[in-house]
């Protein structure tokens, strides 16, 4: 079907870009003309729109909670004068999913604080004579790392 000089398939490739407003002004009225004498290729059309506008939707919530995260991090970490403060906590006052957000960021960070203080505070740095010997055997290109790794470890467990 030949409609405005443009077949459907090749409105079938420019739909998106059409729908996108990045077709040049001569092309942009040539699929216009199309549509409006194509119910089928209106159809399609119809459906490529309704599906870039969910996406357009879509996109812009999750820049909301892409800033919504950004300003509960310079939040919690004091990175906040005095006046982004007061209009973050007006916002936690309004906002419900703000102030879930803060909770749900809060103990995350409060659970990744005790893993890392757990791990930390239970990791054995002990390395055996037998160890150390191997790793002072060994050769090739890291040998100088591996030398001085040893000497931090035998110089700490002196210390300990």
């Amino acid at each position: 079907m030949l409609k405005g000089n443009l077949t459907c398939n090749i409105i079938s490739k420019l739909l998106t870009h059409y729908v996108e407003d990045n077709l040049d002004n001569k092309c942009k009225d040539m699929v216009s003309i199309h549509l409006r004498n194509c119910p089928l290729c209106m159809e399609k059309y119809t459906v490529v729109k309704k599906l870039f506008m969910e996406a357009e939707k879509k996109r812009k919530i999750i820049k909301e909670r892409e800033r919504m995260q950004e300003e509960i991090s310079s939040y919690l970490d004091g990175e906040m004068d005095e006046k982004e403060i007061n209009d973050f906590e007006q916002k936690l006052s309004k906002k419900p999913e703000y102030e879930e957000a803060l909770i749900q960021t809060m103990n995350l960070k409060k659970t990744l604080n005790n893993s890392f203080y757990k791990t930390k505070y239970n990791l054995k740095t002990e390395i055996t004579a037998k160890v150390m010997q191997k790793l002072k055997n060994s050769r090739g290109i890291i040998f100088g790392v591996i030398n001085l790794i040893c000497y931090f470890f035998q110089k700490n467990s002196k210390e300990n």
